[in-house]
């Protein structure tokens, strides 16, 4: 199993230790009065003309391992809401990213932009509890769906599961948006069956490396209509050029940047999108 399908399968395992304590109402109440206010729209700030700019701070990686192990996501929030990101991401994943619901919570006490809550999401009580600490959209793989496993070969992919289809609907009633994050045709057309709001591609082959083209090649097989992020770039023209592809959003993963996060938000947004 590949440390991600054990990331996947840890996150089943704990959650099934904790289900004796999850009571679906009381979960779902805390999720609709969260302190947090309505959820902010990802989709909205994704409509703007130029390129929306969105960041993901991580503790660490599965290809880097630890890069930032004393991360402070109130800070960093702050630092890059001033510094021009439209959006952030928050990896709660604890096993590969280290990342809690207290990340969350700290990062929705920082900054107003919508809070994106990327974690392997197994069932919809996830949902709910993640909403109650502040965030506003979702962020899932669709390989935790399709029981994808990058090192087995996979020549088709069922229809939507049952449990993405309920953490879709447990997501839309508290309000909160869902980004469905996939890799090659096969996890496009699986997502492109469910009732997500937005699409992320991944440039990242396991091995850490960086392939804009995935990008292109998954664009035209996008209807029209769907929102469109992109993830992970090795080379600032392709900025402009994913944008004028159909690129609604740049997702800026720290796992990838030796820059910094709110140096690579200096570098976009001040790079002209019509040249």
């Amino acid at each position: 199993m590949s440390e991600i399908g054990d990331a996947i399968e840890h996150a089943r395992r704990a959650f099934a230790d904790r289900e004796p304590t999850l009571d679906l109402q009381t979960l779902r109440a805390a999720a609709t009065a969260a302190a947090a206010g309505p959820p902010r729209s990802l989709t909205e700030v994704l409509s703007a003309d130029e390129l929306t700019l969105i960041v993901e701070p991580k503790r660490a990686t599965a290809t880097r391992g630890t890069i930032n192990p004393e991360l402070d996501l109130a800070a960093v929030a702050r630092e890059c809401e001033a510094a021009g990101a439209a959006a952030i991401s928050v990896v709660t994943e604890p096993l590969l990213s280290g990342g809690s619901l207290d990340d969350l919570r700290a990062a929705r006490g920082a900054a107003a932009l919508p809070l994106l809550a990327r974690d392997f999401v197994v069932d919809s009580r996830q949902v709910y509890e993640l909403r109650a600490a502040g965030a506003d959209a979702l962020l899932l793989a669709v390989r935790v769906y399709v029981d994808i496993d990058t090192d087995d070969d996979h020549d088709s992919v069922d229809a939507p599961s049952n449990t993405l289809a309920a953490i879709i609907r447990a997501a839309h009633q508290v309000g909160m948006e869902v980004v469905l994050s996939v890799c090659d045709e096969r996890e496009l057309e699986f997502a492109l069956d469910t009732d997500a709001d937005v699409l992320n591609i991944d440039n990242r082959a396991n091995n850490g490396s960086i392939d804009v083209d995935r990008t292109f090649e998954l664009l035209a097989d996008v209807p029209v209509g769907w929102p469109v992020m992109s993830e992970s770039i090795d080379a600032i023209d392709q900025v402009a050029k994913l944008h004028h592809a159909g690129v609604d959003g740049l997702l800026l993963d720290e796992g990838h940047l030796d820059t910094g996060l709110t140096s690579a938000l200096a570098v976009y947004a001040d790079l002209s999108l019509d040249a």
